[in-house]
């Protein structure tokens, strides 16, 4: 009997568990409730981590996936959870409101962080990410998500090899400039 009684008690308590959880990736999907879900889950240190990680690859049912992805890379920041690098990677140039492009590439770096909330999280995370962004940037990746990458590793102190990918990136980036100065002068355009 005692045996049932702990059964019954350990299933309530993995259904509460569980029903906390959708309540806590419900707030961090919504936009008028994330800055508190962050708060609640950044003063509680890592023992959300895990749970966190999961809705990365398999988002509750009811939550919406785009919104929930911004809260996730908000707290990923917050914590400088390095096993979420591959998760920011992959969404590096999502941004915060959905369907409002303002050109930030073209306004101030606050602008830009506050934008891409992925980006802004391998930032605070630093050196481990910008390793992993460079790695990255070697394999396929659309223009804006590349622009992020280089964004990123510009801004993280403290790795050698990000020289040598700037560098790259500035020459790869002249480059282009000069074929399409010549492709303009040659379309008889002045520019």
């Amino acid at each position: 009997m005692v045996g049932v009684i702990a059964l019954v008690t350990h299933t309530a308590g993995c259904a509460a568990q569980s029903a906390g959880d959708r309540e806590l990736a419900s707030m961090l999907a919504n936009d008028g409730t994330r800055a508190a879900a962050v708060t609640q889950i950044l003063a509680s240190g890592t023992n959300k981590v895990p749970v966190l990680l999961s809705w990365t690859s398999t988002t509750p049912a009811q939550v919406d996936k785009y919104g929930l992805s911004v809260g996730l890379a908000d707290v990923f920041g917050g914590l400088k959870t390095k096993e979420a690098i591959p998760f920011l990677i992959k969404n590096i140039s999502r941004r915060r409101v959905r369907y409002v492009y303002l050109a930030p590439w073209l306004k101030t770096d606050q602008v830009i962080l506050n934008t891409f909330p992925a980006l802004a999280a391998l930032i605070q995370i630093g050196p481990a990410a910008s390793r992993a962004l460079i790695r990255a940037a070697s394999g396929p990746m659309s223009p804006e998500d590349r622009s992020a990458a280089v964004f990123a590793v510009s801004r993280i102190a403290g790795v050698p090899e990000a020289r040598d990918f700037l560098a790259q990136a500035l020459g790869e980036s002249n480059l282009e400039g000069r074929f399409a100065e010549e492709g303009l002068e040659r379309l008889g355009e002045n520019h």
